[in-house]
């Protein structure tokens, strides 16, 4: 009987009612092509071959690749590795990009495919805390450096969440189910490059204000220029004020 590894975060997804409920979220289309990030044993992989002949699997276990070679039909590959080990232009094929992704490497996945710019929709099973810093509010502690990074290029939603039973084994947190969307609302202001820079410096004590994390940036006159409070921490902004102090600064450098 094969096991779970503890190295590779794998927690097996055994709920056909969740598969289902993942199966009925994802919008097919014959002219996507999709790409199963982790499919383990198979389970949702054999629904998803159901749905499109366009589908391949990267999978980092060599006793689980063993078990899917058993599942999947002829119009599916399965390429063996780490899925941050593939250069950009492995994935030049897809448009569609989903798994269930180890809680230790989800966001490094996440931000894996922000400049991947075909990879139009993520569909990703990850910790509900990193579900809900993906979709946070201005105002609140979720807001963060993931919040603002993911949003500039993806829409976020989280679709639902899932316990801990329903994984074999069983994580000690509940996970959420979660799709991203890429848009490309800002790609005509500012480059991400320029706006990294300034979430970065922005929330680089978190529990410091604007004043302080943008001191070598921003003086008290240049915030009174932009209408925003210097005594605001970074979770008080949203993406839009974000990106007006990043076009600010590009056009006072």
């Amino acid at each position: 009987m094969v096991k779970a590894k503890k190295k590779f975060g794998q927690n097996f997804l055994i709920d056909s009612q969740i598969i289902k409920l993942i199966v009925d979220e994802i919008k097919f289309s014959d002219t996507n092509k999709y790409l199963e990030i982790g499919p383990g044993m198979g389970a949702l992989t054999s629904e998803l071959q159901k749905k499109t002949k366009n589908l391949d699997l990267i999978e980092i276990d060599p006793d689980m690749i063993k078990i899917l070679r058993a599942k999947i039909n002829d119009n599916t590959q399965i390429f063996e590795g780490d899925v941050l080990g593939f250069d950009d232009n492995f994935f030049e094929g897809y448009n569609v990009v989903l798994g269930n992704l180890p809680y230790y490497i989800a966001t490094e996945i996440i931000f894996r495919f922000i400049t991947i710019s075909n990879v139009n929709t993520l569909y990703f099973m990850v910790q509900k805390e990193v579900a809900d810093r993906l979709v946070g509010k201005m105002g609140t502690k979720e807001n963060s450096i993931l919040t603002n990074l993911v949003g500039f290029n993806f829409r976020t939603e989280k679709c639902f969440d899932i316990k801990p039973e329903s994984f074999d084994p069983a994580p000690k947190v509940t996970s959420s189910f979660i799709k991203l969307t890429r848009h490309k609302d800002y790609v005509n202001e500012i480059t991400y490059a320029d706006f990294k820079r300034i979430i970065k410096e922005s929330f680089k004590f978190k529990r410091k204000n604007l004043k302080n994390n943008l001191k070598n940036i921003l003086n008290l006159n240049d915030f009174e220029n932009l209408e925003i409070l210097p005594t605001n921490r970074a979770e008080d902004l949203s993406i839009e004020d974000f990106i007006k102090i990043t076009k600010y600064m590009i056009s006072n450098a």
